[in-house]
């Protein structure tokens, strides 16, 4: 199931994590017991992954749409390492092996086929590709602009801006507002710049986000409107389940009203007359 599988992908990217710690790398070097414990739990995800990446290609209604999906070909790259690395282990390729258990951590990615929301996410970037284009061009710009400016600001300050590119990296983490402080402004004039650029970011890189997030909201919405179907009936219906009881109209047509009460008026007439 989609649960288990999910699983298995937090229990291989736990492990992979773990590894990576110099504790628990000197003790995987030392004891054989341990290194032989993460090996196994390793292979049981791996066996357990492939298993299900040909069950899904064996009953696959066409062959050609399975291979056009992103995902299943990320799963294939999330395995494939774990394969080459068995042969490979006592060779000399240690910049080959790190380079393949870099592609380890593409494990994680599975977990974004079982959740509906992380995919949800992954359509509406796709669908925004143009507000992502327009928010590189607005944030690249902004880079070299400012930068260049504060350059020629602060070059005889001694601040650490000696060139274009590490003032364009001031820009770059200034503009992202996380702000480093391993190089800042330290003139007058360089302070006033260094503020409207907090300021502009703010104000440019919301200006995209802002149609991404709508779009966000209204796939948010259309996904629900499934699930919100079949709960009652329309207000339309509803309303013409009130029009009528036992099959007969609550009110009486245009029609009926006028005979009615030329029926009233003629009554009248006759009682006057007599």
């Amino acid at each position: 199931s989609s649960g288990i599988n999910a699983e298995y992908g937090v229990i291989s990217m736990t492990l992979f994590i773990a590894e990576t710690d110099p504790n628990v790398e000197q003790i995987i070097d030392e004891d054989d017991q341990v290194r032989q414990i993460f090996f196994y739990m390793d292979s049981v995800c791996i066996i357990f992954f492939t298993i299900d990446l040909l069950l899904r290609l064996i009953v696959a209604p066409s062959k050609n749409k399975f291979f056009k999906r992103t995902l299943n070909w990320l799963d294939f790259a999330a395995i494939l390492p774990f394969y080459i690395e068995i042969p490979l282990k006592n060779s000399s390729g240690i910049t080959a092996l790190r380079v393949l258990r870099l592609f380890r951590v593409l494990r994680i990615l599975k977990v974004i086929r079982h959740s509906k929301q992380l995919i949800l996410i992954l359509q509406v970037l796709k669908q925004s590709c143009r507000e992502l284009l327009l928010l590189v061009v607005m944030w690249a710009m902004g880079v070299v602009t400012f930068g260049s400016i504060m350059y020629y600001i602060e070059e005889d300050q001694e601040s650490g801006f000696s060139s274009i590119l590490k003032a364009c990296w001031w820009a770059v983490v200034t503009m992202s507002t996380v702000g480093y402080g391993d190089i800042y402004p330290t003139s007058v004039p360089g302070k006033l710049v260094g503020s409207v650029v907090v300021f502009l970011s703010m104000v440019f890189m919301a200006l995209p986000m802002t149609i991404i997030v709508s779009k966000f909201s209204r796939a948010y919405e259309e996904m629900k409107e499934p699930s919100a179907m079949g709960a009652g009936l329309p207000d339309a219906d509803m309303h013409a389940s009130q029009i009528s009881i036992n099959g007969k109209p609550d009110v009486e047509t245009g029609g009926n009203k006028a005979a009615a009460a030329d029926c009233k008026r003629n009554s009248n007439n006759n009682n006057t007359a007599l």
